[in-house]
């Protein structure tokens, strides 16, 4: 358990879909400001060039951006991830070593297609008529 436990807590918090969709939102939001501030700039520049009034209500990016990315800081800064909280749970109990081991190390199981569930019947070996399955009848 100590070769493996940080290594696979450490990956299962950063597989973790609510991470990888809070860091999504947040990378969208800071570059939406950051292409807005840009682009601003940008007409701030050429105001001065050309000394007269630049328009930027055309920009594609609206003024909410800021408070869009302030959202995603909140999300990101408060979450909560499934894993951590089995985590605490689990070692708040005598046997959290088992606690953590039936958590990170799940016992592993085979999905069957459909045609091997149909050959293989419901799943005692083909002994259907309840004989020793030998064919010696």
């Amino acid at each position: 358990m100590h070769s493996i436990g940080v290594a696979t807590i450490a990956n299962s918090i950063l597989n973790g879909t609510e991470l990888d969709e809070a860091v999504a939102a947040l990378i969208d939001a800071s570059r939406a400001v950051g292409h807005r501030g840009g682009y601003l700039e940008c007409a701030q520049h050429v105001e001065e060039a050309f000394g007269q009034q630049f328009d930027t209500h055309h920009c594609s990016v609206t003024d909410q951006a800021d408070s869009m990315l302030s959202q995603a800081e909140e999300v990101y800064n408060h979450l909560s991830l499934p894993i951590m909280e089995l985590v605490t749970d689990a070692l708040k109990h005598d046997d959290w070593s088992a606690r953590l081991k039936s958590i990170l190390d799940p016992p592993k199981t085979v999905e069957l297609t459909d045609k091997e569930e149909a050959a293989g019947g419901d799943g005692d070996g083909g002994n259907e008529a309840g004989g020793d399955g030998g064919g010696n009848e």
